[in-house]
């Protein structure tokens, strides 16, 4: 279907772009690309499975393409050396009939549907182990998510996502949980408050800013009808402020990503240029405008920054072990239990969403694991089979689909793997089981007499 572009966007379009405006025009009847990036915290951390599903396996039997396609990984790459971002093989999905939003795989947090020029911002922070992160404007948490899977929790590696709008707040929170994220917190908050609160605290900050929406209107009509130049300088205007409010916490030596999914300069370029006049310790040391007629994706604008001075160094390894909540604090809520990682900073007096990781709900006379639990990754699997019993399924068995549809399920005391804490230890989650497909985990469930019972949160459920 052709697209009815705002015709001032057109344009300041064929101004900016001269020769190359017609190429620029004919991406808008060409499919949008998909992106796909896989949690590798989740592929090194899947339960052992005689059909368990591997980095190299997925590559394989799902044919997806790198985004830097030059890049072709062997068995032998570590983990840190892997891809993680690749295009979506649309093509091969179909031949399978994978519908890869609605699949078990991406329930595990397996991997994150991104658009393919998004996820190339992250991958120039150069995100350390160890590093505190911002993403400042995180929703739906693409970036948080890919920044959380460079970090490490044993090294003191944290992030803290916020993001304004309540609603999309949640649904941060959300891709949180779906990726097993321990070591993060999820506020909704303004980014005046947050920088009153953490002066020069993060070593890397992620500002993917609200902005005018160009790079969207190939694939979301909503885009096109928003658009107007005074829109534009209503974002230039919102930018600022947030920008200005960015700079306050980043640490010496630390390095702040802007980009946006718009075109227009004075959110763009003169943008960067605008930061680099908020801290004279402030030098530019990336940019890059993603153009749909140059690379596959619908475009992007990255600016990468870095603030003189002393970096900050790795702190001494500490030791996390959920289940004997070694190296983590305890915290009541109204309904459930919070363990949290003993590095991270005290949130109180802020609004927050999620911090560390739901452990049990606690009901009136019992404790449930919380399913946040279920995909929590960088646990120990030992400690984690101490307690509870694992169902594992081939993505094939249809017990998978029913369960992700929230129906009770059968299973014989056979296919189960039991807890090995029998009755040596005090087991608050006595009779649940973890439902896992090809070694990855996809919630709880209650076992009794040969059946299951669904535990797999209501609003998560196929319909």
């Amino acid at each position: 279907m052709k697209k009815i572009l705002p015709e001032e966007f057109l344009k300041r379009m064929k101004v900016l772009l001269g020769d190359e405006y017609d190429a620029f025009l004919k991406t808008y009847n060409e499919t949008p690309v998909r992106g796909l990036r896989l949690n590798l915290s989740k592929l090194a951390t899947a339960h052992d499975s005689t059909h368990k599903i591997s980095y190299q396996s997925l590559l394989h039997d799902w044919k997806l393409m790198p985004l830097d396609e030059g890049a072709q990984k062997t068995s032998e790459d570590t983990e840190a050396e892997r891809s993680r971002e690749f295009y979506i093989n649309e093509e091969r999905l179909a031949e399978l009939g994978i519908r890869p939003g609605k699949h078990p795989y991406h329930e595990a947090g397996v991997y994150y549907i991104q658009e393919p020029s998004a996820m190339q911002v992250v991958e120039q922070l150069d995100i350390r182990p160890f590093d505190r992160v911002m993403d400042l404007c995180a929703s739906p948490g693409g970036k948080s998510t890919q920044a959380a899977d460079h970090l490490d929790p044993e090294l003191g590696g944290l992030i803290i996502s916020n993001e304004y709008v309540a609603s999309r707040a949640r649904t941060l929170s959300s891709n949180f949980e779906r990726m097993g994220i321990l070591n993060g917190a999820v506020l909704n908050e303004d980014t005046g408050r947050l920088a009153a609160y953490f002066p020069g605290y993060f070593s890397r900050i992620i500002v993917d800013a609200p902005c005018s929406g160009e790079g969207m209107f190939r694939k979301d009509d909503t885009a096109i009808s928003e658009w107007s130049p005074d829109n534009v300088l209503k974002c230039i205007i919102r930018q600022k402020e947030i920008v200005a409010n960015a700079v306050k916490m980043l640490a010496s030596g630390g390095k702040m990503s802007y980009s946006t999914c718009t075109f227009e300069p004075g959110e763009d370029e003169e943008m960067a240029q605008y930061i680099l006049t908020l801290d004279p310790e402030l030098e530019l040391i990336y940019e890059k405008k993603i153009w749909p007629h140059k690379e596959r994706g619908e475009g992007h604008y990255i600016a990468v920054f870095k603030k003189r001075g002393p970096e900050t160094v790795a702190p001494e390894p500490c030791s996390l072990d959920l289940f004997r909540e070694t190296g983590f604090r305890r915290k009541k809520g109204k309904d459930q239990d919070f363990l949290i990682p003993e590095y991270m900073p005290d949130l109180r007096g802020l609004h927050v969403l999620r911090e560390g990781v739901p452990f049990a709900e606690r009901l009136k006379n019992r404790l449930e694991p919380a399913h946040a639990l279920s995909h929590a990754v960088r646990f120990s699997k030992d400690a984690f089979q101490m307690y509870f019993s694992l169902l594992d399924l081939s993505v094939d068995d249809p017990r998978v689909g029913q369960y992700l549809h929230g129906l009770e399920i059968s299973a014989s005391q056979d296919e189960l793997v039991p807890a090995e804490a029998g009755e040596k230890v005090e087991n608050p989650f006595k009779g649940y089981v973890l439902i896992a497909c090809d070694g990855q985990a996809l919630g709880f469930g209650k076992y009794s007499n040969s059946r299951i019972k669904n535990h797999y949160p209501k609003g998560l459920r196929f319909v």
